[in-house]
């Protein structure tokens, strides 16, 4: 299994939390405001920090794995990870009893 399968797998789940969450909750937009806003900061993040931790020699992939496009020298999949907990998290702290629907 590649790092991409591994990562569809992993968003498909996050966002059907999401999803989820969102159409609980009585502030729809407010929740989708504020995730994207996030989610724009840790994808900005992680473009820079894993792009100075790669440059560094800090750690590398194996090629086989990596389905092959990068933003600088950090791999396409590497953003699967910040973007699933952008959305993830959100949505389950709004399915917990009593979130939410204020």
């Amino acid at each position: 299994m590649s790092f991409l399968e591994l990562d569809a797998i992993f968003l498909a789940l996050a966002l059907a939390v999401f999803a989820v969450a969102v159409l609980r909750s009585r502030h729809k937009a407010q929740v989708l405001a504020a995730v994207a806003v996030t989610l724009a900061v840790l994808l900005v993040l992680t473009a820079v920090f894993d792009n100075i931790m790669i440059g560094a020699g800090l750690f590398d992939y194996g090629a086989r794995a990596l389905a092959g496009p990068r933003l600088g020298l950090a791999p396409l999949e590497d953003f699967a990870y910040p973007a699933a907990a952008a959305v993830l998290l959100p949505g389950l702290w709004l399915l917990l009893p009593g979130r939410g629907r204020k």
